[in-house]
């Protein structure tokens, strides 16, 4: 397997983007499904997981930018018209849970739940065009390189891209009571997790000429533990705390990109073949390393501060989260 010290760092981003980016689409979830139990367990985190999963998502994209150069016409000529797309239904998702969040409340007779539904149902919109970019950048389906097009049609016809889609879904689904503590009997969360795995699992290997089939194993392996370390008594603690249940998650998909590491597009692209390799390479890495850590430590204080002021709020008997 190929290594490549810059590629192992925005590795490391993507997996922590990727964690951070599920929990929000598990909020989604848990809106949509258990609405009442959201308002107590889940609206507290809506505001710092939003918050910075746009600034990571700005930070994974620079990073990739100043490391792979070459790919950014490929992937703004194939992908546009879904760009373009995606930038207006995220800034209906802004709206929808800023109006939600801090327009509408206590000053308007309108309907909370449905401007929540609204930010649940654009949430999962955004997670879908994300995950079909990522799916067709592995396949290849739909994706025509040397023209730089992108044809939906053709990637949706191809079932094990729609399977990976659909199984990264029912894992999201399963995990989403335990990350937010919701009432729910924590077998069946294994049992959809596990069958998730099972979709996205096989899927994932009809669409890739695995280079590492270990380390896709290992990243299934550690997706699964999350329940069921989260079944276990004297563990359930652990999982329960927000920072380790995203760990586990940024170490899984970390895992699973590096199993496929250095080839793109069943094979079709080398992504060391793309790197920039001159002196701004390594230094975008160095900058990347320090900016990266604060941006964590800045994410990880915010991310706390904002939930712990939220709950006392909470405790103080507003009934929902303000």
């Amino acid at each position: 397997m190929s290594f490549n010290v810059e590629v192992l760092l925005n590795g490391i981003i993507f997996g922590m983007f990727f964690a951070i980016i599920s929990t929000e689409l598990m909020a989604a979830s848990a809106i949509l499904f258990r609405y009442e139990e959201s308002t107590r367990k889940v609206f507290y985190y809506l505001v710092p997981i939003w918050e910075i999963t746009g600034t990571f998502f700005v930070f994974y994209v620079v990073n990739v930018e100043a490391l792979i150069p070459d790919a950014l016409p490929i992937l703004a000529y194939s992908y546009i018209a879904y760009i373009l797309i995606f930038i207006v239904i995220y800034i209906l998702r802004n709206l929808s849970i800023v109006s939600a969040e801090f327009i509408f409340r206590n000053r308007f007779n309108v309907n909370r739940k449905t401007l929540y539904s609204i930010y649940a149902i654009i949430t999962y919109i955004l997670g879908f065009f994300v995950l079909v970019i990522y799916t067709s950048l592995m396949s290849g389906h739909g994706l025509n390189i040397t023209a730089r097009t992108f044809n939906m049609g053709a990637f949706l016809s191809y079932l094990p891209d729609d399977g990976f889609i659909i199984g990264s879904a029912v894992v999201l689904f399963g995990l989403a009571s335990i990350f937010y503590g919701l009432d729910v009997n924590t077998i069946l969360s294994l049992g959809v997790t596990v069958a998730g795995l099972i979709i996205a699992g096989a899927s994932f290997l009809a669409i890739n000429d695995i280079s590492n089939i270990y380390l896709m194993i290992a990243s299934g392996i550690v997706t699964i533990s999350i329940p069921i370390i989260y079944m276990i008594p004297q563990l359930k603690n652990y999982m329960s705390n927000k920072i380790i249940f995203q760990g586990f998650l940024a170490l899984s998909a970390f895992m699973l990109f590096y199993s496929v590491y250095p080839d793109l597009a069943s094979k079709a692209v080398n992504v060391n073949t793309l790197l920039n390799n001159s002196a701004m390479q390594t230094q975008i890495f160095y900058a990347t390393m320090i900016g990266g850590t604060l941006l964590l430590i800045l994410s990880l204080v915010f991310f706390r501060v904002w939930v712990r002021s939220s709950k006392m709020h909470l405790e103080a008997g507003s009934g929902e989260v303000e």
